[in-house]
């Protein structure tokens, strides 16, 4: 009897040893399998970012929470509010051609004055394709320029570049409408006798001087603002579009370096 209950208790034994053997292995076996620091996917792994804010919120975003809007732009990016930006520019700066041709007053034969409107309306047409065309380069080889200038390691998309390159340019937009509204209230009338070439020429070398104030109070000033509100936005852009591998002081200074060359070229020509 004593060996029956001995005998039971042995195998009692080892079928309880077994059975935590067994356990130990399939805990050891599912350790290996997740690793001992294995992490599940948190939400923010696994969710894409999805836009914020629509295109005209954009654009007021970049006016009153620039840091928010750009964040915006960069991790969602678009070509259509830069393209926009593009368009109206140059549609303000049409406006503003033809406002300030309006200051002109031809006197002199009617043949003449038929003449030289109808040839200046085609300069101004082709003047007004040309820059289109032109601008619409100067985003695209900009951007390319930041996009690589500002990678840092970070890889990111030509996209992301052209659409952080393309939204920065609303300060000039902006400004372009200001000098509209120079154009239309600051410009005094001129009077030219084209039947007079060398008094014409005269009284475009008057009206000139009289203008030069407008170079250095308006033109001036509001260009160099211009130049830093663009770097600011695009080192904001650059900072969030390169996952922060770009800082803001790197980004903004590679933007005001070549917003300064646009800057000095601008001037140049407009004196």
């Amino acid at each position: 009897m004593k060996d029956k209950s001995a005998f039971l208790i042995h195998g009692y034994r080892v079928l309880t040893n077994n059975q935590d053997h067994r356990s130990k292995e399939n805990q050891s076996s599912r350790t290996s399998q997740t690793g001992p620091e294995a992490v599940p996917p948190t939400d923010t792994q696994a969710v894409p970012y999805e836009r914020r804010f629509s295109l005209p919120l954009r654009f007021w975003k970049l006016l009153i929470s620039p840091s928010e809007a750009m964040r915006d732009i960069a991790l969602a990016p678009d070509y259509i509010g830069p393209t926009l930006i593009t368009v109206l520019e140059v549609i303000v700066a049409a406006i503003a051609i033809w406002g300030t041709m309006q200051k002109f007053n031809l006197i002199g034969s009617s043949q003449y004055i038929s003449t030289v409107w109808g040839f200046v309306s085609a300069i101004i047409a082709v003047a007004v394709v040309i820059s289109g065309f032109i601008m619409i380069a100067r985003w695209l080889i900009k951007s390319l320029i930041i996009k690589h200038a500002c990678d840092s390691g970070s890889g990111w998309a030509f996209k992301t570049a052209a659409a952080v390159t393309g939204y920065a340019y609303l300060p000039d937009l902006i400004f372009t409408i200001i000098g509209l509204v120079v154009v239309f209230y600051a410009i005094p009338q001129l009077t030219l006798d084209i039947s007079n070439i060398e008094a014409a020429r005269q009284s475009l070398a008057s009206f000139s001087a009289q203008l030069s104030w407008l170079k250095w109070l308006y033109t001036l000033p509001l260009m160099l603002i211009s130049v830093l509100w663009k770097s600011y936005l695009g080192g904001l852009g650059t900072r969030f579009g390169t996952k922060e591998h770009c800082s803001l002081n790197k980004a903004f200074v590679i933007f005001f370096a070549l917003g300064l060359i646009g800057f000095l070229f601008g001037f140049v020509y407009r004196a």
